[in-house]
């Protein structure tokens, strides 16, 4: 959801409705860079970075995802060649929008591998089993560079547990915690200070709201603009308002998928019974009303043009994730920030956070240079490291650091102060009809879009077909893991 092809990104910019004068220049600006690349030489075309001279030095090679854009990964590779741990090193950094779903090829052919790759999630458990990636026990358990403690200590939340797999019969660290984000509704501050709307703290704050917005605009801003040929933006108000209803412990009870009852939205107890009921909060808001409460054509957009109409004042909010001034900074001109998610009805605590699927790092086990890579992912766990990652993503990595020492945005302040009050979730599960893609959070595809686009479906109608199905194929399921 956070990928972006650069020349799509391109064109939107180009002909967007503040009509720029011109596209960007290809050469990497300080701005691209997050700030001076002073005392190492970086080429933006091969990626190669280092201080003085590559000759007799190893190579760390880089793979990342491109949500996050270039500046992190830069400044970071920067700061490790000026120490003195980076000084047998030099750097080949490499964007790619598509290595979320081309990790496994590459891990499988073993050859041109990075030493490092960076994707946005996966279930890379099956990587784990047959032996493509290094054990990172010892990563784990190295002090940090000139702080008290190990890595481990410092990790945050199901992210001490999250990075392990079973391999041989023996339970390691396989992948290595990157990112954390803040998920939710995006608002434009400067037009709801222009009607005086104010943020929703309930869902009967909400739906208030949405018919205030269209009142107040006779129908000229719509409450929402969301991509619906992207299909997973709404959960991230959907499942935290799960989240909230069902609570964690609920949650992670739903992820082990120890039977297919837990997909019952009728059984009391159920952590279905919650899904059901954010469901029904979402239809009798959005779903019901989605004529006057969504902009028209929203269904036809993808992410881009859906934050390109967000930024042109034809709706009030979109469901967003922090790094949406990352993506789209360029063409929002208003004031924008993060509400925290509406407390539901009967919810058993309003400050969570749905964080979306975990971002993580791995070292493929047959890479050139494991030994660099590790002394680098140490490295960038230093608190000035987080502070500085923090402040060029607009995102925090889920380790002990000190917030409120970042200089960022409005907006990131607005999303950090969530993340900062809130007990983040996200679906991690074990269980190998999970890992082995067999089993999914929805698993009768997005009831989301299933509720938007048809009357004859209700919320229980659609929990209760995929009980039914769940049920009819578990022993089958089951059989082919």
């Amino acid at each position: 959801m956070r990928k972006f092809l650069t020349v799509i990104l391109s064109l939107i910019l180009c002909v967007s409705v503040f009509a720029l004068t011109g596209c960007k220049d290809v050469t990497p600006s300080d701005e691209d860079n997050g700030g001076s690349l002073d005392g190492v030489t970086f080429d933006a075309r091969s990626g190669e970075m280092y201080k003085d001279t590559k000759d007799g030095k190893k190579a760390i090679k880089v793979t990342y995802a491109t949500g996050f854009k270039d500046a992190w990964i830069r400044q970071a590779a920067r700061s490790f060649l000026l120490d003195a741990s980076g000084s047998e090193y030099y750097f080949v950094l490499k964007s790619d929008s598509e290595i979320t779903s081309s990790l496994s090829g590459k891990l499988e052919s073993e050859s041109g591998l990075s030493d490092i790759y960076a994707p946005l999630a996966s279930n890379w458990q099956s990587y784990a089993s047959q032996g493509y990636l290094e054990n990172l026990d010892s990563l784990y358990e190295t002090l940090i560079p000139g702080e008290e403690g190990t890595i481990l200590d410092k990790v945050k939340g199901t992210w001490k547990t999250y990075g392990k797999s079973v391999r041989q019969n023996e339970e390691h660290y396989f992948v290595f915690p990157w990112n954390e984000n803040v998920t939710g509704i995006v608002y434009n501050k400067t037009l709801f200070d222009q009607y005086g709307w104010q943020v929703p703290q309930t869902t009967d704050d909400l739906a208030a709201l949405c018919a205030k917005i269209v009142a107040d605009t006779k129908g000229k801003i719509a409450p929402f603009v969301y991509p619906g040929t992207v299909g997973g933006y709404w959960d991230f108000i959907g499942t935290n308002w799960w989240v909230q209803l069902s609570g964690i412990e609920k949650m992670n009870e739903f992820m082990r998928f120890e039977s297919a009852e837990v997909f019952n939205p009728n059984k009391s107890g159920s952590p279905s019974e919650g899904k059901l009921e954010m469901l029904e909060i979402f239809n009798d808001i959005i779903a019901k009303n989605r004529e006057s409460y969504t902009l028209r054509g929203s269904q036809s957009k993808d992410h881009l043009r859906a934050q390109v109409s967000f930024a042109s004042r034809e709706a009030a909010m979109i469901p967003n994730g922090c790094w949406i001034e990352k993506e789209s900074g360029e063409f929002i001109k208003d004031e924008i920030r993060m509400m925290r998610v509406p407390a539901a009805p009967g919810a058993k605590n309003s400050k969570v956070n749905y964080s979306g699927q975990p971002d993580f790092m791995l070292v493929p086990a047959k890479a050139s240079n494991k030994e660099g890579a590790k002394k680098f992912m140490a490295f960038m766990c230093k608190d000035e490291m987080l502070v500085q990652y923090t402040e060029l993503t607009g995102t925090a990595r889920p380790f002990t650091y000190d917030l409120s020492e970042c200089k960022v945005s409005d907006f990131v302040k607005s999303c950090l102060d969530i993340y900062s009050d809130s007990e983040t979730w996200f679906e991690a599960s074990t269980n190998k009809l999970w890992t082995a893609n067999k089993i999914k959070k929805f698993n009768g595809g997005m009831p989301y879009t299933t509720l938007l686009t048809t009357d004859t479906v209700t919320p229980l109608g659609w929990c209760s077909q995929e009980y039914a199905s769940v049920s009819a194929s578990w022993d089958s399921l089951l059989s082919q893991v």
